[in-house]
C-alpha cells in the first residue's frame, strides 16, 4: 500500500481584513473554491481554518502531490510567512471526502485555544500538541461551503461517506439510508 503524507502549515494573509461578523472573507471563499476544484483532481484532501488574518491548513494525499502543492502554495502571494508545523507519513487521508474542508471561526476553536492558554489565533506559535488538537478539531467540525458552492457537489462516493457519517451521528440510519438511495440515483 502506498504511503500518504500529511502536511500542516500556517501562514498570514496579505489581503485586507473584513469587518467582524461579515461572514467568510471573499478571498478565502475564492481560495476554497479553487482548492476544492484543483485538489479533487489531484486526490489531495484537507482542512482549512482562517481567523485573525492567519491560515491553518492541513493537506493530505500521495506524498509527491502534497509536497508539490505545498511548494506552489509557499509562493502564492495571497499569504506570507508560510511555516511548516507538521509533516508525517500516514496510512490514508483522514479528510478523505473533503478536497478542502473549511471550518468557520467556531466557539470550539476559541475553547481549544483557551485550554492551551491562548486568547488569539496565531498558529505560527502552536506547539505540536496544539497543532494535533487543531487538526482533530478540523476533522470533527462541520464543513462550511463558500457562498454559491453547495456541499452537495461531492462525487457519489464522497456523498455516500458523508451521509453514512451523518446517519451514525444522529442515529437515523434507516431514514437517511432510504433518502440517500433516492438522492444518489
Amino acid at each position: 500500500m502506498s504511503r500518504h503524507l500529511r502536511l500542516v502549515y500556517a501562514s498570514r494573509s496579505t489581503f485586507p481584513p473584513i469587518r467582524e461578523g461579515a461572514g467568510i472573507h471573499p478571498e478565502v471563499a475564492r481560495i476554497l473554491a479553487q482548492s476544492r476544484r484543483n485538489n479533487a483532481r489531484q486526490r489531495i484532501y484537507g482542512g482549512l481554518y482562517f481567523a485573525d488574518g492567519s491560515f491553518f491548513q492541513c493537506l493530505e494525499g500521495r506524498a509527491a502531490e502534497v509536497q508539490a502543492l505545498y511548494e506552489r502554495l509557499a509562493g502564492d502571494d495571497r499569504h506570507r510567512d508560510v511555516r511548516l508545523l507538521d509533516r508525517r507519513e500516514i496510512d490514508e487521508p483522514s479528510f478523505g471526502e473533503w478536497a478542502m474542508k473549511h471550518v468557520p471561526n467556531a466557539p470550539e476553536v476559541q475553547q481549544l485555544l483557551a485550554r492551551h492558554g491562548r486568547s488569539g489565533f496565531d498558529p505560527h506559535s502552536f506547539p505540536p500538541a496544539l497543532v494535533d488538537a487543531m487538526v482533530g478539531l478540523l476533522l470533527e467540525r462541520s464543513d462550511v461551503a463558500p457562498p454559491g458552492e453547495p456541499v452537495a457537489g461531492l462525487e457519489p462516493t464522497a456523498r455516500r461517506m458523508l451521509l453514512a457519517r451523518v446517519a451514525v451521528a444522529t442515529g437515523l440510519v434507516a431514514a437517511v439510508g432510504a433518502a440517500a438511495a433516492n438522492w444518489l440515483r
